[in-house]
């Protein structure tokens, strides 16, 4: 009996050791994919350079993955609850319900034109438009990705409009995943300015723009 209890803990060693093994791997393969999804964009990026990067071969990312659709996902959502971390959780320059509306979408926003600054050809990617070229997600399905989108807007854009709504600094008519998509595509309409330019702009600048247009509108001030 105690032969077959003490067998038993070293296949759930053995068990686990594999799991934190196998979870460090999938980790350096996200890494190597935000390197090549950054410096080539989803579509053009191909599954031997993240194995490449990774130093992996491609037939072993199998073993993780089972298609450049799944870890782009995987990516994409990484790199979205690390962002979440950061506005929430960063200290001076995280949000607040203590601060007024406008600061904290500024701080959301120059976060946000930061990351895209930092990520420029990854960031790309993660509009539909992008992703639409990709034969691996044409061939599968989108709402994993739709869904993680809304999540995101969930997370990070509604406690700030929530928060606003409670202490009266902003009415509107729109529910709350419609107001995000509006100042998602504000926000992506300046990234697709940058990419026509080939030049990323002056992320305080442009974040400061965003807020005057979000706030008072187009009117003549």
């Amino acid at each position: 009996m105690l032969e077959t209890t003490q067998e038993l803990d070293k296949q759930e060693k053995a068990a686990l050791v594999s799991d934190k093994v196998k979870a460090l791997k999938s980790e350096l393969i996200l890494d190597a994919a935000l390197t090549v999804f950054s410096l080539r964009g989803v579509a053009e990026a191909t599954l031997e350079e993240i194995a490449g990067e990774a130093g992996f071969s491609k037939a072993s990312l199998y073993n993780y993955f089972p298609d450049k659709e799944r870890i782009f996902l995987a990516v994409a959502m990484r790199e979205a609850e690390r962002f979440i971390d950061i506005l929430m959780n960063s200290g001076e320059t995280s949000v607040s319900p203590t601060l007024p509306f406008k600061e904290n979408m500024r701080r959301y926003l120059l976060l946000r034109l930061e990351h895209t600054r930092k990520h420029f050809h990854f960031i790309v990617s993660m509009n539909l438009a992008e992703i639409f070229k990709c034969e691996d997600i044409q061939k599968g399905s989108l709402h994993g990705y739709i869904d993680f989108k809304e999540e995101l807007f969930k997370k990070s854009i509604v406690p700030i409009l929530n928060w606003a709504k409670d202490k009266n600094e902003i009415t509107t008519l729109f529910n709350d995943l419609t107001l995000c998509r509006i100042i998602d595509g504000m926000t992506l309409g300046v990234i697709h300015d940058w990419i026509k330019n080939k030049k990323v702009g002056d992320t305080d600048e442009v974040a400061n723009l965003l807020i005057e247009l979000l706030v008072n509108g187009m009117g003549k001030r």
